[in-house]
């Protein structure tokens, strides 16, 4: 993470607004229904798994072995794509607040993440930017950059980048707005 924001700013740019998603598990129907859709990824990837390596090391003749080891290694993508959804992401849902930082400067929207790797990604603010605000029962999400994209069959899909989970939504809208104005 930046140790300093003031690091990534262009001269004159200021810190108006700095956060982090709020800590526990936000959107949690999407969360259950991507688990339930991973339990059988990972309940089938278990059970090839377990069985090919039961055939690999009873294995009776060349055969066997070459089936138990296709099976074992087949599994492994299945089982590997079950664990994420139906572990992998409630252990990101529950420790975004600790790998993601949010900033808010004079001229520009910035997001700060570590998980793997570590990235900054700047949003400038402008006059014509879509900004907006979805309140939450217990967070609100600040978006100021929309995405959208056509996919290879046509199709066009739109994203909103933004400050996810933050408590103190109004208050971020209003600087962003203030910002997009000139009056920040």
């Amino acid at each position: 993470m930046a140790d300093a924001w003031e690091d990534y700013f262009q001269p004159g740019e200021t810190l108006l607004w700095e956060g982090a998603p709020r800590p526990g598990v936000h959107e949690r129907a999407k969360l259950i229904g991507l688990t339930l859709f991973g339990m059988p990824f990972l309940v089938i990837g278990t059970g090839v798994f377990i069985t090919g390596l039961t055939m690999f090391f009873g294995a009776k003749s060349w055969a066997d072995t070459g089936l138990g080891l296709f099976l074992t290694l087949f599994s492994l993508p299945f089982m590997g794509v079950g664990a994420f959804l139906v572990f992998g992401l409630w252990i990101a849902a529950t420790q975004a607040h600790q790998r993601i930082r949010y900033a808010l400067s004079s001229r520009c929207a910035y997001i700060a993440k570590a998980w793997w790797t570590q990235s900054i990604e700047s949003y400038p603010i402008l006059p014509g930017t879509a900004m907006g605000l979805d309140k939450g029962r217990r967070s609100d999400t600040v978006w100021f950059h929309v995405r959208d994209q056509k996919d290879s069959d046509g199709d066009r899909s739109t994203t909103r980048v933004g400050f996810d989970n933050i408590a103190d939504g109004d208050h971020v809208y209003r600087l962003l707005r203030s910002i997009q104005m000139d009056t920040a």
